[in-house]
């Protein structure tokens, strides 16, 4: 009976050592491997275990170090043996300082630059990584945006205006965040100090002074004045990306401060502008200064990128005149929205670029939707594909 006990478990053992020892990992979903499918486990054939291809190196994935470091750069994401990390940098020339007297040499001081550890950060940082003070790279990300290139307006002149100055402000970040395609541009008029001006009531279109707003995109039961309430645009954040007119107002006009009269709404979308030539954004009391500073925001605008319109607004307000019957005009006020390109030298056949870690889609160039590799280290960023014409 003993004897049997023996046998019996040497059989097991042997068992649990065959084709059968792989782990099986926790899931629902695994595959003839029973490696668990949705904890993202593959099977590794030159191994003969269940990894995660992009923690664990499989050799199935790749020829050699140089293969497989390609490929990551080519936006797979796969892991490579430590080995493929060890690059040797040839140190450059020695510093050498010369003494300042030269009666009595000394030696000369050479100074070694400091290496940077090959750091692997588990995150991804769409701003980069923050560096230290020996300009290496460390796990933090860069979340202030001034940290990445800069993305400038062209703003309206101020000197072609008498009470007022027009300025841009761009709600998408470089073209891209919102509805993809289009660019959100806010536009606002600064009151000029020391031109007695009091308040701005009314954005108007006449015969003379035709007020213009380009193509702009609409969502379906969005607003047309007073802007968006914010917990609509907590459950629909399309509507952070609606377009409007508006009066200093910007987050729903729930207490009815502002109206509209001769314009009609209906026909204003991406294919329609608005030609105004007897109607009316207006403060149902003149007299009410509807905002406390002097930046009144008159309007949203999605428009699509690269088509850079025009804007043309003609305002009225009241003026500091005691006797609040005197009022101040500024007619053919002109935004032009053109879409911001980003500092970075992306040259514009360019359709893929590669940051220095990942590879990037380009439009126009325009930097667009981007890989999300985690990497050692930062390379120079370059064009890896242009745009060719056939005939």
């Amino acid at each position: 009976m003993f004897k049997m006990i023996l046998l019996s478990t040497f059989i097991k053992s042997i068992y649990s050592q065959g084709i059968y020892s792989q782990v099986e990992m926790p899931g629902s979903q695994v595959d003839n491997h029973r490696c668990s499918l949705d904890g993202g486990y593959t099977w590794c054939k030159s191994t003969r275990n269940c990894v995660r291809m992009w923690l664990t190196p499989c050799p199935d994935n790749y020829d050699n170090c140089d293969d497989c470091l390609a490929k990551q750069r080519d936006g797979i994401n796969i892991a490579c043996p430590q080995e493929c990390d060890i690059v040797h940098i040839p140190s450059p020339p020695p510093l050498i300082v010369s003494p300042p007297i030269a009666i009595d040499p000394t030696p000369p001081i050479v100074i070694e630059p400091i290496p940077c550890p090959d750091v692997m950060c588990m995150m991804y940082c769409p701003n980069g990584h923050q560096i230290d003070k020996n300009n290496c790279q460390i796990c933090a990300c860069n979340e202030d945006e001034t940290t990445i290139p800069d993305c400038d307006i062209v703003q309206p002149s101020c000197d072609d205006y008498n009470f007022v100055c027009p300025k841009i402000t761009e709600i998408t970040n470089c073209n891209e965040g919102g509805i993809d395609g289009y660019t959100t541009f806010q536009v606002s008029l600064i009151i000029k100090r020391n031109k007695n001006v009091r308040n701005i009531y009314a954005l108007f279109g006449d015969k003379d002074n035709i007020m213009l707003l380009p193509p702009s995109y609409q969502v379906n039961n969005g607003e047309n004045v007073g802007g968006v309430q914010p917990y609509i645009i907590g459950y629909n954040h399309e509507m952070m990306y609606d377009s409007w007119l508006t009066i200093g107002i910007t987050n729903g006009d729930i207490q009815n401060k502002i109206s509209a009269v001769g314009i009609d709404f209906d026909i204003w979308n991406t294919d329609h502008s608005l030609r105004i030539d007897n109607g009316a954004i207006f403060a149902m009391d003149p007299d009410n200064d509807i905002v406390i500073d002097d930046e009144y925001i008159i309007g949203q605008f999605t428009v699509r990128t690269f088509s850079n319109p025009e804007i043309v607004i003609n305002v009225q307000g009241k003026t500091m005149d005691p006797s609040n019957s005197k009022s101040w005009v500024e007619n053919n006020i002109r935004f032009n929205l053109i879409s911001p390109r980003r500092s970075t030298s992306v040259p514009n056949n360019c359709i893929s670029w590669f940051d220095g870690c990942n590879t990037c889609t380009v439009t126009n160039g325009v930097i667009q939707g981007c890989t999300r590799m985690m990497c050692f280290r930062m390379d120079n960023p370059r064009c890896t594909r242009f745009e060719t014409s056939g005939h």
